[in-house]
């Protein structure tokens, strides 16, 4: 026997043995196909609204696609297409980098204050608030009462010098 009968003889086996396992796989795909056809109808029944909307919905989206005048910016489409690609690519490029250098060198490391101010906290500068105010207030005639003397100087004529008079109620 040559190469070419036992390779005709080999795939008739395998014909036959692929026929004898799919046949029954067959026939039962489609017994399940038959019995779910009914739920399928059912179903495309129900959501043929929804299909026939989302189906308006590309038919409407897609308009500026089919129209003629696209293709005559065809050229510059495809440049700012290849011109955002390469964009995006050498951005992210640069982030990678970015990223690997400012951790290996620690740029972005925090910056921790070696040692905080000393100052007065907010109880600290309340406390000292309410001793203030408690402070009695000295009385003492010692004091010399304080006069504040007009300045001399035109005198304003007009509305602004006169007093407001209010009207009272009256009978009228």
């Amino acid at each position: 026997m040559d190469a070419a009968t036992v390779f005709s003889v080999v795939a008739r086996i395998a014909v036959q043995l692929a026929h004898v396992i799919w046949f029954p796989i067959n026939k039962l795909i489609n017994l399940v196909v038959i019995l779910l056809l009914p739920f399928y109808n059912v179903i495309t029944f129900v959501l043929l609204p929804f299909i026939h909307l989302g189906q308006s919905i590309i038919r409407v989206l897609s308009i500026p696609f089919s129209v003629k005048w696209l293709e005559r910016i065809e050229t510059l489409y495809v440049y700012f297409g290849t011109a955002s690609l390469i964009g995006c690519i050498t951005g992210t490029i640069i982030f990678v980098i970015f990223r690997f250098l400012s951790s290996t060198l620690k740029i972005d490391a925090p910056i921790v204050p070696k040692e905080p101010e000393q100052g007065r906290t907010a109880a600290e500068y309340r406390a000292a608030r309410r001793v203030k105010r408690e402070e009695p207030i000295d009385h003492s005639p010692s004091a010399a009462p304080v006069v504040l003397k007009k300045v001399a100087g035109p005198r304003r004529r007009g509305l602004l010098s006169q007093a407001i008079i209010e009207e009272e109620d009256s009978d009228f």
